[in-house]
């Protein structure tokens, strides 16, 4: 199993290779686009340096070159996001079970949805503040994840996930809303209720619900359109139910 994209504290996005080459111009139309912002800004800051002391045209270079990358994350973004805007309008994401082929409009629109964001994703993750890098992705690609929650380097896909409040996501998880399975393309909304744990290293497939104060152990794994019983414990590969988490004592003397 794979899935064809996801939204991780890197770049990396598949993109089918026949649409690749075909909407190749467009992806450099992107970039090309995005980095004008930075040159027209650059240039008028090349004409104030001229006016400036060289010791201060020199020590003002650093925050120079983060004004530029900022600029061309915001231009990327932007143009991201009347991309897709463009795209929704000709075929609207839904969720369901589709054929594996190009003339599949919603196989073939949810892989140029992925190449539109692929610049956008490729310049937040080199972003030098990795506090502020997750909270560039979750406001770029819209992806609905509620407050007071935790969560380091974990691949969220950008569509169709709905995580609550307080949620806690373990190192290295992956939520995978989409998903190739043989010859068939799967989208189904994942949702995470508050107050769920997901261990580390712990994968979600499409359709899961974990329900409110739900533990999913670490290194686990959910089947496809996998419901898991609020207050639960859920561990192993897949998951199963092992106890209610009331059960449990976790109080120092058991640690």
């Amino acid at each position: 199993m794979s899935s064809p994209t996801s939204l991780k504290m890197s770049h990396p996005m598949y993109i089918h290779e026949t649409l690749r080459k075909r909407y190749f111009i467009f992806y450099l139309l992107h970039i090309w686009i995005s980095l004008i912002p930075s040159v027209f800004l650059e240039l008028g800051f090349g004409w104030l340096w001229l006016r400036m002391p060289l010791v201060v045209s020199i020590l003002l270079i650093p925050l120079d070159l983060l004004v530029m990358y900022y600029i061309l994350v915001l231009s990327a973004v932007g143009i991201m996001k009347i991309h897709l805007f463009l795209l929704k309008l000709f075929h609207a994401p839904r969720e369901g079970i589709f054929p594996r082929r190009l003339t599949n409009r919603d196989f073939k629109y949810y892989y140029l949805r992925n190449y539109a964001r692929l610049f956008p994703s490729y310049v937040i993750s080199s972003t030098p503040f990795p506090w502020f890098r997750r909270q560039l992705y979750y406001l770029a690609f819209g992806v609905k994840i509620g407050k007071y929650g935790i969560n380091w380097d974990v691949w969220i896909t950008p569509e169709f996930v709905d995580i609550e409040k307080n949620v806690i996501i373990g190192h290295s998880s992956a939520i995978l809303s989409c998903l190739l399975e043989e010859d068939k393309l799967i989208i189904k909304t994942i949702y995470i209720d508050e107050n769920a744990i997901i261990g580390a290293k712990s994968t979600l497939l499409p359709g899961t619900h974990v329900k409110t104060g739900t533990i999913i152990g670490a290194g686990s794994f959910t089947l496809p359109f996998q419901i898991l019983e609020s207050d639960s414990i859920y561990f192993g590969n897949p998951a199963e139910y092992i106890k209610k988490r009331d059960d449990i004592d976790f109080s120092l003397d058991n640690l």
